[in-house]
């Protein structure tokens, strides 16, 4: 073991009592102007401690625009039926196209339609016509040949 540092005192002796006092102290002065020291050896805080208190100001900004943008009150249930709202007017768009194409289409169908039952009909009265000459030539013609032979 070591030995005491400060023995103890006996309470009789005031001259001992003294002496330990002023070695106390002195080892408090020379604490409290070590930390005096400390504190004025201590680096200057405040141009640091500035500069990050304007960059938080910065990124309070931009979290508060953050908050307040659109798409941070989305929920996927808001989300889908956004979705679903564009691509209705997307589609909006198209359906009218295809309508409008559709009834284009379907007027050149009728119109083509007409046009080929135009040329059936002429086609049909063509061959009316080529029969009913053609028929009333052989009658005329055996009609004639009957008059002939009657007759001769």
């Amino acid at each position: 073991m070591e030995p005491d540092a400060n023995p103890p005192l006996a309470h009789d002796d005031p001259a001992s009592a003294f002496t330990a006092l002023r070695g106390e102290v002195s080892l408090l002065r020379r604490a409290v102007e070590g930390l005096t020291a400390e504190r004025q050896n201590a680096p200057d805080y405040t141009p640091t401690l500035t500069g990050l208190s304007s960059r938080l100001g910065h990124v309070e900004e931009l979290l508060c625009k953050v908050a307040e943008s659109p798409a941070m009150r989305l929920t996927p249930g808001n989300l889908a039926a956004s979705i679903a709202k564009a691509s209705e007017t997307a589609r909006s768009g198209d359906r009218e196209t295809l309508d409008k194409a559709g009834a284009a289409l379907r007027a050149s169908i009728a119109s083509i339609n007409g046009v080929v039952e135009h040329a059936w009909t002429a086609d049909r009265q063509w061959r009316q016509l080529y029969w009913t000459g053609g028929g009333g030539l052989l009658i005329g013609a055996l009609g004639a040949l009957s008059i002939l032979h009657f007759f001769g």
